[in-house]
């Protein structure tokens, strides 16, 4: 097969461990040398530039979402392909994430109706009051942790709450989604991690089936409630979609919520003349979270199984191969975003960015994800109005799918 082929030191590069802490160098010379490309090391057409990133993840009719997962899982012997069956199972069912239209168009329909603007809107005091709660608590200390003891515990105790689980469980849920997402974000699928993520998901579905049947017969103001009972034209979510829903919204809407509220919080905090105009002026905030989300994506990259062959960008992707948008590399091209490895806070089109993705699938959760990442700014300001960082140096999390760090140690 005579594939243009990413240059063997940069693919190397891909995988290295300077990827973790600064992957921006390579992206740079993927879109430089190789915007769309074959990766030995990932086994993918990678593609790079805004323009083909942002066109390749509107495209429903040659990508697909359904069963992407299962390439995953490709390089694994046989033995151990079965005894990770459950998980693979999971994976080759349909939710509104992994479906293409008329399922998708049926699903997102469905859950949707949970996640209305009105509803976003009413949880905005239970917002304020949690991060007023997570930072009061934190600020009381000479220096603290933001990652662990704001950015962590925030979306997953709000996911948690709408999902209609005691405080006593939340813990499960913290653990349930860290583990689920682990052999997605390594880059390779590692036989271990896996297996770690089969027994969360099996963990988490029993859990989940039992509020299910709960909240059908007697629904409460939650999330959980308004899914169970969700109908459009005579149908609902069937119990399988219904549960991989749940997982949809743990894993998606705390993984890369967290990462956003660390990332902002050490984007501001590195520059004290940023920290310095956002407190002067909250009428930033705004873009500061969008700047945020542009300048590092909380989700990296993004993937899609080729569905059918077809020629894009002048080169032929082939039916059952995967592709990889690196949409890290999309936000930071300077065709787009003029000087773009500089945050700026007044960048007039920094809301451009494709973090959230583009076209049918863009993330449900994204009304959510801001107001999140405003109001904990907003209550950050409140409590702490000079703040420092106790170092510039971040330690980040180690999954070269996601960004964010894994420590962000503030000074009151």
């Amino acid at each position: 097969m005579n594939l243009p082929l990413i240059p063997p030191d940069l693919d190397e590069l891909l995988s290295a461990p300077t990827m973790l802490s600064d992957p921006f160098p390579a992206y740079a010379r993927l879109r430089a040398e190789a915007p769309i490309a074959w990766s030995e090391r990932w086994q993918a057409w990678v593609v790079s530039r805004y323009s083909d990133v942002q066109v390749s993840l509107k495209d429903k009719e040659n990508l697909s979402n359904e069963n992407r997962q299962a390439l995953l899982f490709e390089g694994l012997p046989a033995p151990q392909k079965e005894k990770l069956c459950p998980l693979r199972h999971y994976f080759a069912q349909k939710d509104v994430i992994g479906s293409d239209p008329p399922d998708h168009t049926r699903m997102r329909s469905l859950v949707q109706k949970a996640f209305t603007p009105r509803m976003v809107a009413s949880l905005q005091p239970r917002i304020a009051k949690l991060a007023d709660e997570l930072i009061t608590a934190a600020a009381a200390k000479p220096k603290f942790d933001f990652v662990h003891e704001v950015a962590h515990p925030l979306p997953v105790v709000l996911i948690s709450e709408l999902l209609g689980a005691p405080p006593a469980d939340r813990h499960l849920f913290k653990r349930w989604s860290s583990d689920i997402l682990a052999f997605q974000g390594s880059g390779r699928t590692e036989f271990e991690t896996a297996m770690v993520s089969q027994a969360s998901l099996t963990e988490m579905f029993a859990y989940m089936t039992e509020l299910i049947v709960d909240r059908k017969k007697n629904p409460r103001d939650d999330l959980i409630s308004a899914l169970a009972t969700a109908e459009e034209k005579g149908q609902s979510l069937s119990r399988d979609e219904l549960l991989a829903t749940c997982n949809t919204i743990l894993t998606a809407g705390h993984e890369t919520t967290t990462n956003l509220l660390g990332n902002l919080v050490r984007e501001l905090l590195k520059d004290p003349a940023n920290w310095a105009a956002i407190r002067a002026n909250r009428s930033l905030i705004g873009n500061a979270v969008e700047e945020s989300l542009r300048l590092d994506a909380p989700k990296q990259r993004n993937f899609r199984r080729i569905k059918r062959t077809h020629t894009f960008g002048g080169v032929t992707l082939r039916e059952g191969q995967m592709i990889f948008q690196v949409i890290g590399a999309a936000n930071r091209d300077p065709a787009i975003f003029p000087d773009p490895d500089r945050f700026i806070l007044t960048r007039p089109n920094a809301n451009a960015h494709l973090s959230f993705g583009a076209g049918i699938h863009f993330c449900l959760g994204a009304p959510l994800a801001r107001t999140e990442a405003i109001t904990v700014l907003e209550k950050l300001l409140d409590h702490v109005p000079n703040a420092q960082l106790v170092s510039s140096e971040s330690s980040w999390q180690q999954r070269i799918q996601f960004r964010g760090p894994e420590e962000l140690w503030i000074q009151t």
